[in-house]
């Protein structure tokens, strides 16, 4: 069941473990202000004074922004990514104000909102069951028709002994969960990873990351330790010939 961005502002507000959902949808939410935009790049937007300071008000769907305006102001619909880019930061947001539940969005807020970090701050207040259930969720598995077409490419390459597939998670973006291949080789060839990775998303969609295991990297142990290979280079009818 999906959760309304009023249910999570409510969350954010009552503690820490819903900050990180609610951050993350407001960053990925399309807004409505009250502006205009001039020559595709021009944002003129209109501010409104909250006890003595001035605020930036935002909206998080058309229906409550017209709910508080009606038709007496031009809007301007645009993704909060963007915004945080056009407008800056300097000047504090008042997301669905006079509303009922609103919240402002201070100058630090949207500083650490444009380039992560506060994503990243309130993912790692997670517990790992938290944390668990987001990536989860997140992760697109893909189908075993897919997983079908990856073990044949892989054929393709003698010197990949194994296969891991696993998704990997950026929480200071909006993106989704990716999937990335991890191959333990024979030996590190040049141009490997290119030749897999054109092979392998020439039929694979969404596109896969693709890397060379590597024992010094942390997350190569971690992968190898967490996940199980789903291709192996020999066959169970090639072992079969090593004892006949």
């Amino acid at each position: 069941m999906s959760v309304s961005f009023d249910e999570l502002l409510a969350a954010a507000v009552e503690g820490p473990s819903g900050r990180f959902l609610f951050y993350r949808a407001l960053v990925e939410l399309e807004l409505f202000v009250i502006g205009s935009v001039a020559d595709d790049e021009t944002l003129s937007l209109r501010y409104i004074e909250e006890d003595g300071e001035l605020v930036l008000p935002v909206f998080t769907s058309r229906e409550k922004f017209d709910e508080i305006f009606k038709s007496e102001y031009p809007y301007v619909r645009i993704q909060a990514e963007l915004l945080l880019e056009m407008a800056g930061t300097d000047i504090p947001w008042l997301v669905n104000p006079f509303t009922g539940l609103s919240k402002k969005i201070i100058r630090e807020e949207l500083e650490t909102l444009k380039d992560g970090r506060i994503l990243n701050y309130f993912f790692e207040q997670l517990s790992d069951e938290e944390k668990e259930r987001i990536l989860t969720e997140l992760m697109e598995e893909l189908p075993e028709e897919a997983m079908d077409v990856l073990r044949t490419c892989l054929k393709q390459f003698p010197t990949v002994k194994k296969a891991y597939l696993v998704n990997l998670f950026d929480p200071t973006a909006a993106d989704e969960a990716f999937p990335l291949l991890a191959v333990e080789v024979e030996a590190v060839e040049e141009g490997l990873v290119g030749e897999l990775f054109n092979a392998i998303n020439h039929h694979a969609e969404p596109q896969v990351e693709v890397m060379i295991l590597d024992e010094s990297f942390p997350l190569a142990t971690s992968i190898v330790g967490h996940t199980r290979p789903f291709y192996f280079r020999e066959s169970v009818d090639e072992l079969r010939t090593m004892f006949d």
